[in-house]
């Protein structure tokens, strides 16, 4: 029974809905906070739909803080105790002509129509304590809840076509709370995914974010794959990739950590990763295609609007993947120090958990142990403190140029500390001025004995 429900709402959120109340309104906690509650997840943000015009609110409100965040489309943000609360006025809503705001706004009087136009049976719930039957659920949210289902309000066609992000919005859900979309919201999916093609990459962009950092993002990745939504979303030759390497990916995605940039990374991966292989052909760690691989990356991220640090950090987990390490223990220390240097620690880690991932994800465990051992000597080197960047040499330009190297060619300056420091990568303890300036001294003698012959 609905008067079984007890949420427990902050005081802040019951002082809004008391206040309102006591000045003849209607208020209910609507959306997210009602569904989160219901499953026992913690809520973030707590929104109120209220009967109350936007001006009615601001003034009933005026000993605390008001904004109008969306005054128009009828939203006032109150702030209590510096907690902010977005309250919105029931509205019924015309065409989206924009695909994500309607064209015209109709303030209502009444909570079920205002539940109505939401998008899914989980968001259009409303709840007040303070009324005999506190939960509202027209449309079946809680037995939606209860069974694990995403689906629409209303027919799932006419959602899509308000909203075509929706069908994004579903499959997030889907993967945040591990639920599965309904069949027919499923098949008008499939049919409207063209329409994602209309929405701005930013909000895209979101929403693939939220996705890829699921606690399990499987599931979600090939319904977004399945219902074509990758089709529109990514380049076509990317999108290509993933009909050979899709589940690959999916799986590799799902076995790195959920950080944004690692599971992108695992995403784009599909591209340079064969199923049963960890990459491409690759002569001496080298994709002959991969140039061209990566700037496709490239151009998908910045399609998606992502910043720079993103695309750059992304785009060189891309281009690293298909390096091979040796087996030679001291040859592949060398490689993971140049590793580090170039790409940072914290993204050469990454970059192991790539490998991994993907020679899990095909199966390949004996392999995968290998990449366990060299993310070990990872940990060994930064442990001893090995200089793994220019910067870290025990000797700079100035010193250089007073052994005198580089007087009669400045040129000479950077190339001698470029020599360094790959002594130093293959030999870490060599990473002493007075041994370095000695060995820097004699191969230049050594150059100049030669031309003069």
């Amino acid at each position: 029974m609905n008067s079984s429900i007890n949420i427990s709402l902050p005081r802040e959120v019951e002082i809004i809905l008391n206040r309102i109340m006591e000045k003849g309104g209607q208020a209910y906690v609507v959306g997210g906070a009602v569904r989160d509650a219901l499953l026992g997840r913690p809520v973030n943000d707590w929104d109120v739909a209220t009967s109350f015009h936007p001006d009615d609110i601001e003034r009933i409100f005026s000993f605390a803080r008001t904004i109008p965040t969306g005054k128009k489309y009828g939203t006032v943000t109150v702030i209590i105790n510096d907690m902010p609360v977005e309250v919105t006025t029931f509205r019924g809503e015309g065409q989206y002509n924009d695909f994500r705001h309607p064209a015209q706004i109709t303030f209502l009087s009444d909570i079920v129509e205002d539940l109505s136009r939401r998008d899914f049976t989980i968001n259009a719930m409303a709840y007040n304590p303070y009324l005999a039957e506190p939960l509202i659920d027209p449309f079946g949210g809680r037995g939606d809840l209860s069974r694990k289902l995403i689906r629409t309000v209303g027919q799932p066609e006419r959602r899509f076509a308000e909203d075509p992000l929706r069908i994004m919005r579903g499959i997030r859900f889907c993967a945040e709370l591990g639920f599965r979309l309904e069949e027919n919201t499923f098949k008008a999916a499939c049919a409207h995914h063209h329409l994602l093609s209309r929405i701005s990459p930013e909000r895209i962009r979101d929403e693939l974010n939220k996705i890829m950092i699921a606690p399990d993002p499987f599931e979600s990745l090939m319904l977004l794959y399945e219902a074509g939504t990758f089709e529109v979303i990514l380049p076509e030759e990317l999108s290509q990739y993933l009909s050979h390497a899709g589940q690959l990916a999916f799986k590799a995605v799902k076995l790195c950590r959920a950080d944004g940039v690692l599971r992108l990374a695992a995403l784009y991966c599909c591209m340079v990763a064969r199923p049963g292989s960890t990459s491409d052909q690759t002569t001496n760690g080298y994709a002959p295609e991969l140039p061209d691989k990566v700037k496709l990356v490239e151009r998908s991220l910045r399609r998606l609007r992502y910043d720079n640090k993103t695309v750059r950090r992304v785009t060189q987990l891309v281009s690293s993947f298909p390096v091979q390490f040796s087996s030679d223990t001291a040859e592949a220390a060398y490689q993971i120090r140049k590793l580090m240097g170039n790409l940072g620690v914290q993204d050469a880690f990454n970059l192991f958990e790539l490998k991994r991932a993907y020679l899990l994800a095909a199966g390949q465990k004996e392999q995968a142990e290998r990449i366990a051992a060299l993310t070990s000597i990872a940990h060994e080197i930064l442990a001893r403190g090995d200089a793994l960047n220019l910067s870290q040499l025990a000797i700079n330009g100035h010193d250089v140029m007073a052994a005198g190297i580089g007087v009669d060619d400045p040129r000479d300056i950077g190339k001698a500390l470029q020599q360094a420091y790959e002594w130093v990568l293959m030999h870490p303890e060599w990473n002493d001025k007075k041994l370095l300036l000695s060995r820097l001294k004699a191969l230049y003698k050594q150059d100049k004995d030669e031309e003069k012959r």
